[in-house]
């Protein structure tokens, strides 16, 4: 992707920080679900909004993690949490608010994932890879802690994994194309961005296998 300076350097960011926020208060509502206590959902918030990022920079050898290094992921994560403690009760009323926060992140982050792995010469297919495991990492780390079936693998979720492979994809294959334009990048986390809330609008989801619950009798 193209360096960013100036104006849109600020909006990449300002889209980012957005998207920690919106994942770290996903990570701090589920953990108030599980009733852990306040360290444990800035644990949650932080690992929710941070996972991905990091999960790609040991990938491809970007160490230390833009987490350790850039503060105010961090700060924005545990904002996020402290929120969530002293809001908990009306934050049903963010369902929605969140979503559109949450897809703008997923957008932001397959596309900049996909490009730093490029930047570190990883091939497309890898930063591909790479680029949707940014998109999903902190979510699926989140629901493992918190002893749950990741929300991106379960049968009645709405389309996750999907629009980030396909934008991460999209990205992976402009940038090595040559025509990897910041224009470009933005056009294609606006992609993943309307695919994903159109899922939850439409009820957009995968086929699965359908499967009779079995009954263990027990002597």
């Amino acid at each position: 992707m193209d360096e960013l300076s100036g104006w849109v350097l600020v909006v990449w960011e300002s889209f980012n920080a957005v998207g920690v926020l919106a994942f770290a208060l996903s990570g701090a509502l589920l953990a108030t679900q599980k009733r852990m206590d306040l360290v444990g959902m800035a644990g949650l918030a932080v690992v929710t909004a941070t996972g991905g990022g990091m999960a790609r920079d040991v990938l491809i050898g970007a160490t230390p993690a833009a987490a350790l290094t850039d503060w105010w992921m961090l700060a924005v994560a545990l904002a996020g949490a402290l929120l969530v403690f002293l809001l908990h009760r009306w934050m049903s009323r963010l369902d929605k608010p969140v979503l559109v926060f949450d897809a703008i992140g997923l957008g932001i982050f397959v596309v900049d994932g996909a490009s730093k792995a490029m930047q570190h010469d990883v091939g497309p297919v890898g930063a591909a890879f790479v680029g949707m495991l940014t998109g999903i990492g902190g979510g699926v780390l989140r629901d493992v802690l918190a002893n749950d079936v990741p929300a991106v693998f379960r049968r009645e979720s709405r389309l996750y994994l999907l629009p980030a492979l396909i934008g991460s994809s999209l990205a992976a294959a402009a940038i090595s194309l040559g025509v990897g334009y910041w224009w470009l990048m933005v056009l294609i986390a606006v992609l993943v961005c309307g695919l994903r809330i159109a899922s939850e609008l439409l009820q957009w989801r995968l086929p699965a296998v359908k499967t009779e619950a079995m009954t263990i009798i027990r002597d």
